[in-house]
């Protein structure tokens, strides 16, 4: 495959949702009017970020973009916009990245990793929440040159942003990178508005392409795709 550097997601695409959530099991069902609004949140974020007022102006820092974020949930929840901001930031960028401890990655993850990055490929980690200390938590950190959230260029996937950030921080071309994900409205959709080569990942047994170049239902097949062409 004619490409220098391939990007890859982190949650659902380097280890199971399904795992992460039993282990969060207890925080969910405590705190499950803050997840649901959260959620509502991101969506809402991804509404707004397809309106001019919103491109014209995005929040300028991760900083900005979480305060932004904030507001949103305070209206939504009728909470000052500080307890807002303390709660979603104990919770969703505390409580919930502790439980990466430990995690199992999907197998063969570290191998396939291994074999691309021992190929040459440059790789780089995206994901549209802070990474924080996934990569360590999960094993993987050595094999990434960068890693990045979205949250620093005001926008969520799809939007291009994200995907042109990653591109930079590895210093290629987007056109010259593959971009793995688990995600065919996200991901998949994404990569390619930036120009990317984008493969899926779906070890759960999705078939068909779903407008990818590559499909893959493991990470030793996706490892000798890349690697065949």
């Amino acid at each position: 495959m004619d490409i220098d550097a391939i990007g890859f997601d982190i949650d659902g695409t380097l280890y199971s949702d399904r795992v992460l959530f039993w282990r969060l099991a207890t925080f969910a069902v405590a705190k499950l009017r803050l997840l649901a609004t959260f959620r509502s949140v991101r969506h809402e974020l991804r509404d707004l970020q397809e309106t001019r007022e919103y491109r014209a102006e995005p929040p300028a820092s991760i900083e900005e973009f979480h305060r932004f974020q904030a507001a949103l949930v305070a209206r939504k929840l009728r909470w000052n916009e500080e307890k807002a901001a303390r709660v979603v930031e104990a919770h969703m960028y505390g409580t919930v990245y502790r439980a990466f401890r430990g995690l199992p990655t999907f197998p063969g993850v570290a191998d396939a990793l291994g074999r691309l990055k021992a190929a040459g490929y440059r790789l780089g980690a995206l994901s549209d929440l802070p990474v924080g200390g996934k990569l360590a938590d999960l094993g993987v950190e050595r094999f990434f040159e960068v890693a990045c959230t979205s949250e620093e260029t005001g926008f969520l996937k799809p939007a291009r942003e994200p995907f042109e950030l990653l591109a930079g921080r590895l210093g290629v071309e987007p056109g010259r990178m593959l971009y793995v994900g688990n995600s065919i409205r996200y991901d998949v959709k994404g990569a390619k508005a930036a120009g990317m080569r984008t493969a899926l990942i779906a070890p759960s047994g999705a078939r068909g392409t779903h407008g990818a170049d590559i499909c893959a239902r493991s990470y030793a097949a996706l490892a000798d795709a890349i690697l065949q062409k």
